[in-house]
Formats: C-alpha cells, structure tokens, sequence
C-alpha cells in the first residue's frame, strides 16, 4: 500500500471521529441505549406495513418549582439549605455561588414545597 493512501485513509478516519464529536445523534448519553442504537439501527418500525400509528403527546415534565427567598440577618447556606430540604452544594449551583458568603437582602432561588408558600420561607 502506498504511503500516500495510508495518510488519506488515517485522515479520512480522523475527520469521521471529529465529526461524530462534533455533530452527534440524538439527545441521550453515548453510553446509554443498545448497540443497535448505537450503530443508528432500529430494531423495530411501528409504521411499517402500512399500519398508521397514532402520534401520542408526551405529557409536559412539570418544571422544577423555584421560589425567591430574601436572605435575613444571621442566615448562612447550610441554615437555608435545611430549612427548604436541600443541600448547599445545591443552593450553590442554582444560584451562582463561587462561596459560601451571603448578605441580608440577597435574593437567592431555592426548592419550593407547600410549607414554604405557607410561611413565606420561615
């Protein structure tokens, strides 16, 4: 084989993995799914012989419920966490945080539950 071939087909291959990485199939995780999903076969086809298949609606995932909660005087991360069932960590991350430092009047994001609408986060 000529070395010029060789260095087309290593190019051809490089160029076919970037574009996978690049432009990849479907919303799922790469290691998730069979491995005839993974090679993009269907194992079966509703629709085939001629059959009409009813589209069904996913139902609509309710979206996480977040409330606005006004940091008070004497109130830190690990206190609010406890109060609305949540972790720091978690508080952190849906709010932005780079630390643990908070002030009075700070408006932060946390889970919202059916106490918490009752007592307006106390």
């Amino acid at each position: 084989m000529k070395p010029a071939l060789i260095y087309a087909v290593i190019i051809a291959v490089h160029l076919l993995a970037l574009l996978i990485l690049i432009f990849p199939r479907g919303d799922r995780p790469a290691d998730t799914g069979t491995e005839s999903e993974a090679a993009g076969i269907e194992e079966s086809d509703p629709g085939a012989g001629g059959e009409e298949v009813a589209e069904t609606e996913e139902p609509d995932e309710p979206e996480p419920a977040y409330e606005t909660y006004r940091v008070r005087s004497g109130d830190n991360l690990t206190v609010i966490a406890r109060r609305h069932g949540t972790t720091v960590a978690a508080l952190k991350e849906l709010n932005d945080l780079r630390n643990d430092v908070i002030h009075p009047g700070q408006e932060l994001l946390v889970p919202a539950s059916d106490d918490d609408r009752d007592s307006n986060g106390r």
